[in-house]
């Protein structure tokens, strides 16, 4: 597998992470990886040139604003803990 991370002022111009694969195994399992994470993704095609040809290889993308809203959602406000007063009862007499 291969990954292409863009840097930052690229991210904020659109671009996104993308992922091409080696065999179809591969490529599956980490589609089943994505899903099971819940981490949305594109399917595409990407050209490569190999001994002068082109030819189109299958990978996905995963957008920037995926990573982002997920990182948000981990960030939660600290919860304050009242402190548990004693219950009154009546004593058996």
């Amino acid at each position: 597998m291969k990954i292409f991370q863009p840097a930052v002022e690229d991210q904020e111009d659109g671009f996104a992470t993308s992922f091409t694969f080696d065999n179809a195994d591969e490529q599956q399992n980490f589609a089943d990886f994505l899903n099971n994470m819940s981490i949305g993704f594109l399917k595409s095609k990407f050209p490569v040139i190999e001994d002068g040809k082109i030819r189109y290889q299958t990978g996905f993308v995963v957008p920037c604003a995926a990573s982002q809203e997920s990182e948000e959602a981990v960030e939660e406000e600290p919860v304050e803990e009242k402190p548990k007063g004693k219950k009154k009862g009546k004593k058996d007499e």
